[in-house]
């Protein structure tokens, strides 16, 4: 051990000699002499202080060496961070929930030593990815295992000694995680340390001077009947262990209520609470929940959720209000099974031995999150995209469940992984209508004409003006024929077969160069015309080959009639021509589908798919549709839907779920009566030659884009002011239509556009990122 009597010093230790200096707060530079060689060799630690005691660990010739220095109180630099209590109640900087995915290293070390890393987190409010890069995990934790997680620090085991870590935060210090080292836990008579349930904490951080209320409390519930708790910043030299009173808690989760600041753990059955305070030597306490309003359910229900696994979770919001959860989940876990869930609200006549508590299908705008950790409620409109009334659920499965209507949407796995970051968005727009565009007299550089592009924004209900765009030679003299991915295609005023697709609409492409593909000259079949287009539609979301990974791109072209048209663009010199079996399909939008790879089109009465894949060659495929559940509605609505236009549209969702979606407007289209809209999802259990659809009202935090463009659906929440489980329309009225209430409200006018525009194009626009 080295003790420092003034910085610069010369300390030899073994065969080395260190020059200790204090650059600054966190960064001691140590430079290593080796006796066998005149060189140096620098290293720059990020180093944790702790009381008066800095750890150096110097790695020289192979070798590594442990230094302590100890540092006389009137040598800490002036600059040694304080806590600083200035607006300690406000939040500089917040985060959504995350949920841990995991972490993935390297054998590269950090410059202060541990192994640098990458943290995976899924975000549930923008239901994606998020990586935290190059994060250095120390030494305590590379050969640790996590074994639970409370008020966002990780506790780590691992060689019979425990950690608890800001490892995972996202806002934490990238190079100087905190960790702080607990006693080592002893194993009560008839218990076991091994196999943990859950953590828990008395308050957001473990550190004593972060906490007015006092010393924070961690505890640890194990598999069986062991409870043990202590307190990391009175460094206690032991924990104290409590014996649950009962077994089988293994289907409740540890918690600590701040409102009456005691851990709590409902007992099995769920019909007591019990809890411990904070003192540690009194014995537990038990509350009788008396439970009110319990739904009636058939005998069938019942019956399902007796097979089921439950779990009970006492949840306490950021107000205090008391919440018993009730998750049944199958197990194993089968998917096409869903999740089942009930929630008990604590009523205000509870008394120190009972709580009462009422059933209920709203928790207003809360959202209430289970897993292994410890469970926590957050205020949904606090982190925009977080569903309100709702519950999110990790281990039986991975899903939001909305308690009014009893549903659950699985998540998807999240797209993404170490390799394809490289391809995240830097920039990224709400979807677009396209109202139309205003050319000037004045010339542009290079040719053509200034130009004003006016957009339609749905999620801010504005107009999004795109000025003095460059309005090319070629796209002068064009009509717009259709859109597909963004890409708009133009067809020659002189020469209806003459094609073009271009980024013109592109608010985020070159205002002066925009680009343009030419295609083949169109050609007509037999029976077959190619001047009246109906939709349009696109395999990728770029006609480019070398931005497509999975291969050359494909558009195509649906006619009125019969004709359907095919191409490479900047490969192919001709269309492929194909003849679609059934004439009628003038009520149906062309789209690809990503998951299935083939072109879908409706056929007409909506009862087959039509599909084509990307080989040209082979013949249309036909999939019959099998529909469930369609609603009892009243004569009286049958011969109303039955006097309207009605359009079969099949939609896929960003994570591969589709959708029939029927439009039934009036001609012409008369404002007082309403559109009317049915939705039905594909079934997962489906074969290869039919699909079974089920009517539904509930398509949750998606909404769909139904234009004369390929249809599209994106996750709302994604794109503030747009309206989950929504449909918006554009053709035979402009308007947003909602699935659950079966009302629409229609657009106004957006302020800006000018009065010779009488009639906006017919043409929804997907998100475009860069």
């Amino acid at each position: 051990m080295v003790r420092v009597v003034s910085l610069g010093d010369i300390y030899k230790v073994g065969v080395m000699v260190l020059v200790v200096s204090l650059g600054d707060v966190f960064n001691v530079r140590v430079m290593v002499l080796s006796p066998s060689s005149s060189s140096y060799t620098t290293r720059g630690l990020a180093l944790s202080y702790i009381g008066r005691e800095i750890v150096v660990v110097v790695v020289s010739l192979g070798d590594v060496f442990k230094v302590r220095i100890m540092v006389p109180s009137s040598s800490l630099p002036l600059s040694f961070p304080a806590r600083r209590h200035i607006h300690k109640n406000s939040r500089f900087l917040s985060t959504s929930p995350y949920l841990i995915l995991g972490v993935f290293g390297d054998d590269f070390r950090s410059a202060c030593g541990g192994f640098l890393s990458d943290i995976l987190l899924f975000d549930p409010a923008k239901e994606e990815l998020l990586t935290v890069r190059d994060k250095t995990v120390p030494e305590e934790l590379v050969c640790s295992q996590v074994m639970g997680a409370s008020h966002g620090w990780g506790f780590f085991s691992g060689h019979n000694s425990i950690h608890i870590s800001d490892t995972f935060s996202p806002l934490a210090s990238k190079s100087d995680s905190k960790v702080i080292t607990l006693p080592p836990i002893t194993s009560m008579i008839y218990g076991q340390t091994e196999v943990v349930w859950n953590v828990a904490m008395s308050s957001s951080s473990p550190y004593h001077q972060d906490n007015e209320e006092g010393d924070c409390v961690v505890a640890i519930k194990f598999l069986g009947n062991h409870l043990t708790m202590c307190r990391p910043g009175r460094r206690d030299l032991g924990w104290t262990n409590k014996l649950i009173p009962f077994v089988c808690f293994e289907n409740s989760n540890l918690m600590y209520s701040k409102r009456e600041q005691r851990f709590s753990l409902p007992a099995p059955g769920g019909n007591y609470l019990c809890s411990w305070d904070l003192h540690f030597e009194n014995e537990p306490k038990f509350t009788e929940l008396v439970f009110r309003n319990i739904p009636q359910l058939p005998q069938s229900e019942w019956e399902l959720m007796d097979s089921c696994f439950k779990e009970d979770h006492w949840v306490e919001s950021p107000c205090g209000q008391s919440f018993l959860v009730k998750w049944y989940s199958h197990v194993p876990s089968i998917r096409c099974k869903e999740t089942m869930v009930m929630v008990f609200r604590e009523d205000q006549d509870t008394n120190e031995r009972t709580k009462n508590m009422s059933y209920t299908e709203d928790i207003g705008d809360l959202c209430i999150f289970l897993s292994k950790s410890e469970p926590f409620c957050v205020v949904a409109s606090s982190c925009p995209g977080l569903k309100p009334n709702s519950i999110y659920l990790m281990g039986h499965s991975f899903a939001v469940y909305d308690i009014t209507t009893k549903t659950a949407r699985h998540f998807e796995r999240p797209k993404g992984d170490l390799e394809k970051h490289k391809n995240s968005r830097l920039l990224s727009t709400s979807p677009y209508l396209i109202v139309g565009v205003f050319a000037e007299d004045a010339r542009a550089r290079g040719g053509g004409f200034l130009g004003d592009i006016l957009l339609f924004d749905p999620a801010k209900e504005e107009l999004l003006t795109v000025r003095d765009k460059t309005v090319s030679e070629e796209l002068i003299c064009s009509k717009v024929m259709g859109a597909s991915h963004g890409w708009g295609f133009f067809s020659d005023l002189r020469n209806h077969n003459s094609v073009r697709i271009t980024d013109f609409f592109n608010p985020l492409a070159s205002k002066s160069d925009s680009k343009i593909i030419p295609l083949p000259p169109l050609t007509s079949m037999i029976y077959g015309q190619t001047e009246v287009v109906w939709n349009v539609a696109m395999s990728s979301s770029s006609p480019y080959r070398q931005d497509n990974e999975e291969g050359d791109c494909v558009v195509a072209i649906k006619f009125l009639g019969n004709q359907l048209s095919m191409c490479r663009p900047e490969r192919d010199l001709v269309w492929t021509n194909k003849l679609i079996p059934f004439v009628g399909f003038e009520n149906s939008n062309l789209m690809y589908s990503k998951r299935d790879q083939r072109f879908s089109l409706p056929a007409p009465g909506g009862n087959y798919l039509c599909s084509w894949d990307l080989h040209f060659e082979n013949e249309p495929k036909f999939t019959e549709l099998v529909f469930r559940n369609l609603p009892e509605l009243p004569q009286s609505e049958w011969e109303l839907m039955d006097s309207c236009f009605r359009e079969d549209h099949w939609v896929e969702s960003p994570s591969g779920q589709s959708f029939l979606v029927k439009w039934y407007s009036h001609v012409p289209p008369i404002r007082c009566k309403e559109p009317m809209v049915m939705v039905f999802r594909e079934d997962q259990d489906t074969n290869e030659g039919t699909k079974t659809m089920s009517y539904t009202e509930d398509i949750g935090d998606l909404c769909i884009f139904l234009s004369k463009s390929e249809p599209f659906c994106v996750v709302a929440s994604s794109f503030p002011g747009l309206k989950p489980n929504s449909i918006y329309l554009m053709g035979r009225c402009f308007a947003v239509y909602d699935i659950t209430t079966k009302t629409s409200r229609h657009f106004e006018r957006p302020k800006g556009v000018p009065e010779s525009l009488t009639n906006f194009l017919p043409y929804w626009l997907p998100p475009f990122s860069i």
